[in-house]
């Protein structure tokens, strides 16, 4: 599905652009990947398990743009491309059909400008458009403000799985599960 591009502004002032990646946008989303993964130990990935191709991701984005079930948002300051947040099927069973799941990431130097308000607000607007009835997501436990983020946005945790994460320096992290119903 393709976001019709939208401008905010964030707490700073600074205009923002909501939009739908294309595939011209590959190079700039797996830059965008890597600093994220970089900057905190609250994402799936280390940095250089990001191994994904520029053409892998051009065909994954534009498989997003013509999908009428997944929903990809990036957002640009100045035309940097510095978040982005996404909804997929859970799984493409017909049981499975009324959930999605929902990531984001934004550069650490956003957090705190309103970003994910705008990026998480700009998903269920789109679930709603494609007609899912629920999101899930999970979260590490310790990363209070994402939590504070999605409770504001009416998700409810569900669940809480113990050593969700392991690090390279063999500590654990939990997550998580939480869930808005539309």
């Amino acid at each position: 599905m393709k976001l019709k591009p939208k401008v905010v502004t964030l707490k700073n002032g600074v205009p923002c652009i909501l939009r739908s990646p294309g595939p011209e946008d590959a190079s700039a989303l797996l830059h965008t990947m890597r600093v994220t993964s970089e900057e905190t130990n609250y994402l799936a990935r280390y940095p250089d398990e990001i191994d994904i191709t520029i053409p892998q991701e051009q065909q994954f984005l534009h498989n997003c743009l013509k999908s009428r079930k997944d929903l990809m948002i990036c957002a640009y300051v100045h035309g940097i491309l510095v978040a982005s947040a996404g909804i997929n099927p859970i799984a493409l069973h017909q049981r499975y059909a009324h959930r999605a799941s929902f990531g984001i990431s934004i550069c650490r130097e956003y957090w705190g400008l309103g970003m994910g308000s705008h990026l998480l607000a700009a998903v269920i607007s789109g679930a709603n458009e494609i007609g899912f009835e629920q999101l899930e997501l999970e979260v590490i436990s310790e990363n209070e403000r994402a939590v504070a983020l999605y409770r504001k946005f009416g998700f409810e945790l569900y669940g809480t799985r113990e050593h969700a994460f392991k690090y390279r320096d063999g500590t654990y992290a939990s997550e998580y599960l939480m869930m808005l119903r539309l």
